[in-house]
């Protein structure tokens, strides 16, 4: 894919809290919706994230759980 191509996504850091002194954040990807629909992904849904040959892979888990 090219960059600046739509479906491209980005790696964040972002902060989540301090612990005992000790800064803790949470890295997210940014997905779009065109990709989201393809895969049929829903807001809420529970992904596994797994590495496979080099690749981050995601499997669904159930419906959607919605707060």
């Amino acid at each position: 894919m090219v960059k600046g191509e739509k479906g491209v996504v980005k790696l964040q850091k972002r902060y989540a809290y301090t612990y005992n002194e000790k800064d803790h954040y949470k890295n997210m990807l940014t997905v779009p919706d065109d990709v989201i629909e393809k895969l049929g992904w829903k807001a809420g849904q529970e992904l596994e994230p797994k590495v496979e040959d080099g690749k981050l892979v995601f499997e669904t888990h159930g419906a959607p759980k919605h707060r």
